[in-house]
């Protein structure tokens, strides 16, 4: 297929696009280095179909268009662009969400425990009181008592160094707006179960989150807010293994 405006189509965008993303945020969603996607704006690299189609989604537009139709100068009578990036999807609203907890003798807010065997029961029954209850439970002295935290265990190596079976110890996120690019979170999703991923905060433009692991063998991916149960920030982390990078 024809590649004849791709690299000028591909500046235009980010250019005109309200979220104003930068190579670098290009380079992030597409998986590649900010230079090969640098490439791509300068006609000395094509992207992957796969990366075609990321790139298209992300602009609301055909491949057809990014590769075949001058953009930039597609324009009506009224000097108006025939193609505009797709609207900003409404974002979701940040609804009142109700927490299920456990305390402790005191009045105390416990540190609920999920280890990997209950991980996929935990989806179903996080605002369960019984389910919630069954988990658990201890304290730590050197987490804020004036926030929530909850501990989680990982499966797979996608968060290197931090290795499989590592324990996890998060912050609950209420208000998804306030998360910050590049925030290494727990994601309780309805699709996927519980992950541990770095997290890209897209919601007022997509209403959606970009996920990246550590670990470049695995490539990152949108998952929207309708998907997610709940986010808890990563605030420590606790392994019985020592770290590969130190024994080496």
């Amino acid at each position: 297929m024809g590649i004849i405006y791709l690299s000028q189509n591909l500046r235009h965008l980010r250019k005109i696009d309200s979220r104003k993303p930068t190579q670098s945020d290009m380079a992030v969603l597409l998986g590649v280095s900010i230079s090969t996607y640098g490439a791509y704006e300068e006609g000395r690299a094509e992207p992957k179909l796969e990366n075609l189609r990321k790139i298209t989604s992300f602009f609301g537009i055909e491949i057809d268009e990014l590769l075949s139709v001058d953009l930039k100068s597609a324009v009506t009578a009224g000097g108006e662009s025939k193609r505009k990036v797709a609207k900003t999807p409404e974002q979701t609203e940040n609804l009142s969400r109700v927490l299920t907890v456990t305390v402790d003798s005191n009045g105390t807010d416990n540190i609920e425990w999920v280890p990997v065997k209950a991980a996929a029961g935990y989806t179903a029954g996080f605002g369960d009181p019984e389910f919630v209850s069954s988990l658990p439970a201890f304290q730590l002295p050197f987490l804020d008592k004036r926030r929530k935290y909850r501990a989680f265990a990982i499966k797979g190596d996608s968060m290197l160094p931090i290795s499989s079976g590592s324990m996890i110890f998060a912050e609950y996120i209420d208000d998804w707006k306030s998360i910050k690019d590049d925030t290494a979170c727990i994601l309780v999703t309805a699709s996927d179960g519980i992950v541990f991923k770095k997290v890209f905060n897209y919601l007022s433009s997509q209403n959606c989150f970009l996920l990246v692991s550590t670990n470049r063998q695995y490539d990152p991916y949108l998952l929207g807010a309708a998907d997610v149960l709940e986010i808890w920030k990563f605030s420590g982390y606790y392994s019985a293994e020592f770290p590969e990078e130190i024994r080496n």
